[in-house]
């Protein structure tokens, strides 16, 4: 069965989410990025984030997580995390990375 979600709903789930997902989040600095967002137990960071070009990298775990509650296109999961980042951080993103989907969007 396949269900049709508005993108306003579907951007709320991903954000409660994310919400819940990133509640223990640490910002640190990073040695590639400005600002490292790291969970527990996680040995990198989740999310990176350089502010003098306003790169985010996001870590393909969390792109995965987010697919395993809602599979969509991965690129579009990107862009909502990026979303959530630009909403919960007020932060300026122009360019949304993940190396290893070999992605790179720009917004």
């Amino acid at each position: 069965m396949k269900l049709i979600i508005p993108e306003n709903k579907l951007e709320e789930i991903v954000f409660k989410y994310l919400d819940t997902k990133l509640k223990d989040v640490k910002q640190l600095e990073g040695q590639y990025f400005d600002v490292i967002f790291k969970l527990p137990g996680y040995d990198t960071g989740i999310i990176g984030y350089n502010n003098l070009s306003n790169v985010l990298n996001i870590n393909g775990k969390l792109i995965d997580d987010v697919f395993s509650i809602i599979p969509i296109e991965k690129t579009q999961i990107m862009r909502l995390i990026a979303n959530y980042v630009v909403t919960k951080y007020r932060v300026n993103i122009t360019r949304v990375m993940n190396p290893v989907l070999k992605t790179d969007l720009w917004r």
